[in-house]
């Protein structure tokens, strides 16, 4: 239940307002906002402080650069109105006036992708491209996930066994983790890993978003409208083909989490030619879903590693990007990473990728590739059943795990009713240990 935002703000109170935008930033549903103690409010919230938190979250320069949805802006600012004008206070013109202008924009595919901002420990900030729906386009990679949050928090806390390693991420999403733990760790190298062409894509200009030069990450978040034209294509796609989904009716969640590691032909594709038809006429254009990597490889921001399938960061080598298959691993471009530390996030949702998950774990762990790493996995333990299937899956694999403790401070806004198990699984050869 949200605390009452009348008598909550005070002016002076910088923990108050950071409580408020980091949550506005990670786009928290309005409803479960927490304004702040109530030990911390001071009389009822004035005109100034209605315009500290309009400063604070939507009328300020992280929002402008990287905005929140427009409808989570609209559904902010009216249930500030709502909770204001319930409590007999005069409000500030700035808020009727905002409020107008966003009513006044226009909700289109745009909207199917939005920014999110995650506020590190070290005043760092994430920011992330992501898909304002949970769970599209066959894949779960385009949201960041509660798991990811919460082996953060874990890694902070556990910032030694990071320290000058090189970290293999299997799953990366959308790149909360790894970008998170490039800003607040000290780490050797980090390397993304993922499939799905369009969470590759949007993980590849996320990494561009928070490691390239001031200059380029100023021009966010219109930053893409000045890439090459097959980016410019490609994320045009991305978001229609999210706004159609948008529209569709999802018979069956189960299916939908399920993701396919053959070509990602759907119906939406087929609804999207036929748009570009319409647009373009006889102009043929690239279909997203089953293009390769190519927006790595000519892309002037990344170069092979040792003309491997394995992409480094031109502005910073120790950050690289991988498009890994599981179920075909590249056993010449594993060798090239040789990680001490592999890290992932709610892999494990489905039990017909399990056996894939295993065996690259397996590969890894038993120092197939010259290294023996430690692997955390965080899971959101959605199903007993599927998290025991990967448990025993690890056992016939000759995989030892413990579960740890989970980390002593919550840092981010995220649910955690339902249980995030973290497991360390390692090799019983392994003599680092």
């Amino acid at each position: 239940m949200a605390t009452s935002i009348s008598n909550c703000i005070d002016k002076n109170n910088e923990q108050t307002l950071h409580l408020i935008s980091t949550q506005f930033f990670q786009m928290v549903p309005v409803r479960r906002i927490q304004w702040g103690e109530k030990s911390l409010c001071l009389g009822n919230i004035g005109i100034e402080d209605q315009q500290a938190v309009l400063e604070a979250t939507v009328s300020s320069t992280l929002c402008n650069k990287y905005p929140t949805s427009l409808s989570y802006r609209r559904a902010f600012v009216k249930y500030l109105i709502q909770k204001l004008e319930d409590s007999d206070v005069e409000l500030c013109d700035e808020i009727y006036e905002l409020y107008t202008d966003l009513l006044q924009e226009t909700e289109e595919e745009e909207d199917s992708l939005c920014y999110k901002s995650y506020f590190l420990p070290n005043k760092e900030i994430v920011n992330l491209q992501e898909s304002v729906h949970i769970i599209s386009q066959g894949t779960t990679g385009l949201s960041t996930w509660q798991a990811a949050l919460h082996l953060s928090e874990w890694c902070f806390e556990q910032e030694s066994l990071l320290k000058n390693k090189n970290v293999l991420e299997l799953g990366s999403g959308l790149g909360f983790l790894g970008v998170a733990l490039c800003k607040q760790c000290k780490l050797d190298s980090f390397t993304f890993s993922d499939f799905h062409p369009q969470v590759l894509f949007l993980l590849m200009k996320n990494i561009e978003i928070n490691f390239l030069n001031e200059q380029y990450s100023l021009e966010c978040p219109t930053f893409l409208e000045n890439s090459e034209c097959k980016d410019r294509k490609m994320l045009k796609k991305i978001k229609r083909q999210l706004s159609v989904s948008k529209e569709l009716v999802m018979e069956d969640s189960c299916e939908i989490m399920q993701i396919s590691y053959n070509s990602m032909v759907s119906s939406t594709d087929t609804m999207e030619r036929e748009v570009d038809e319409q647009e373009v006429g006889s102009e043929q254009e690239e279909d997203v879903s089953n293009s390769n990597d190519h927006f790595l490889s000519s892309n002037s921001h990344w170069s092979p590693l040792n003309n491997s399938n394995v992409y480094t960061l031109n502005h910073s080598d120790s950050i690289r990007l991988m498009k890994f298959n599981w179920e075909f691993c590249n056993q010449k471009d594993l060798c090239k990473i040789q990680p001490d530390v592999i890290l992932a996030a709610d892999v494990v949702y489905d039990k017909s990728i399990i056996p894939f998950l295993v065996q690259v774990l397996y590969q890894f762990l038993s120092g197939t590739f010259g290294s023996w790493p430690v692997a955390y996995i965080a899971s959101t333990v959605r199903n007993e059943d599927t998290r025991d299937h990967f448990l025993v899956a690890l056992g016939n694999k000759g995989l030892r795990y413990e579960i740890l403790d989970p980390p002593s401070e919550k840092i981010f806004h995220y649910d955690d009713i339902i249980p995030i198990e973290i497991l360390r699984v390692w090799h019983p050869s392994n003599k680092t240990l």
